[in-house]
């Protein structure tokens, strides 16, 4: 996962900072929207994707004694949509919480982190709201090589919890997480009356190898469903310059909305020096019962993706990421691509995304 570095340490250890992503993302066909493509389905148009900003004062032990922290972020932008968490229904306010905070058909805020959390020795726990520990890819621009996101990322896993979660440092290189946490992606209210277990577990393959297991199981009091998820990353250095992931997911939700989707991702990333690298990312995700990914309307289907990208950082705030995408599907029950015309599609984009 590459990231760039953010943020001035201030009084009292509180740092604070953000970014500024934006560019354009378009179709072979020319068509306003391109299709089931996450967070980048706005086409031919520059878009501003993030505004972020956020303040943070992180807990540091050092392996003994006890410190305590938060984190507030702010996001605006076309992801800003994506990233919002849901509240209380009722009929007078239907949408509660920051799912309210949208400024047009394409721009909206969220509020994707607001926590407060308590370290003892080499335990954490953090508690608010906060992002997921499951998958690879995640919601900030400056934590992905990619401009564009993958099918298990957006249609397959949640984005944010709300809850309780501790994260326990066994040794040097093996991490355990574990909490309560209210569904996925709701905010501190509770309307579906949703309670789901969150944990995982980050270990050492090898020398060069770490693997990730997270999992999310749980019931909805207003759907009567229960709801799995697994997330598998592999993450290996091959060589000095030369990485690669492994990702694959697995989930389930069974009684009234029953579903289940699966998904394989493979990523290799080569460094050729500090301001260039290349990568690329071939995804296979399952929508086993046609419900994760529009349209498929209840009819099974298989997507496929293939992205090629360059990440260039002529500064050490600045990063610059244009890629190209190729996407096809089969037994969808509508075709995803050219306003329903097409099964598959080419694409491709950048954003340039300046940190302060």
């Amino acid at each position: 996962m590459q990231s760039l570095l953010t943020g001035d340490p201030g009084c009292c250890n509180i740092t604070y900072g953000g970014w500024v992503s934006a560019g354009a993302y378009a179709n072979a066909y020319g068509a306003p929207n391109n299709g089931v493509i996450g967070m980048r389905d706005v086409g031919n148009e520059f878009t501003v994707n993030q505004v972020w900003g956020y303040m943070e004062k992180a807990t540091h032990t050092g392996g003994c004694g006890w410190d305590w922290g938060f984190r507030a972020d702010m996001l605006f932008g076309t992801d800003g949509q994506d990233t919002q968490a849901f509240g209380s229904w009722t009929a007078l306010s239907p949408n509660a919480w920051d799912n309210a905070w949208d400024t047009s058909a394409d721009y909206g805020s969220a509020l994707p982190q607001l926590y407060a959390e308590v370290a003892v020795n080499d335990l954490k726990v953090k508690m608010g709201h906060f992002y997921t520990i499951l998958g690879y890819e995640v919601v900030p621009a400056t934590g992905n090589f990619f401009t564009s996101h993958s099918y298990s990322m957006y249609f397959g896993e949640p984005f944010t919890h709300t809850g309780v979660l501790a994260e326990y440092a066994l040794f040097e290189n093996l991490t355990v997480w574990g909490g309560w946490v209210q569904g996925w992606d709701t905010a501190f209210d509770n309307p579906r009356g949703s309670n789901d277990f969150l944990g995982g577990i980050r270990a050492p393959l090898l020398d060069a190898a770490t693997l990730t297991w997270a999992l999310d199981f749980g019931h909805d009091d207003l759907t009567g469903d229960d709801r799995f998820l697994q997330s598998i990353v592999v993450d290996v250095d091959v060589t000095q310059r030369l990485n690669y992931v492994l990702q694959s997911d697995w989930g389930q939700v069974k009684n009234v909305g029953s579903s289940e989707w699966y998904s394989v991702n493979n990523y290799l990333f080569y460094t050729i020096n500090d301001c260039w690298k290349l990568g690329t990312r071939l995804e296979w995700f399952r929508d086993a019962d046609g419900i994760r990914v529009p349209p498929a309307a209840g009819v099974p289907g298989e997507y496929w993706e293939l992205t090629c990208g360059v990440n260039w950082q002529p500064l050490a705030n600045v990063m610059f990421r244009p890629e190209l995408r190729y996407d096809w599907s089969n037994g969808v029950g509508v075709a995803p691509f050219d306003g329903g015309a097409e099964d598959d599609q080419f694409s491709g984009g950048f954003d340039l995304i300046v940190t302060f």
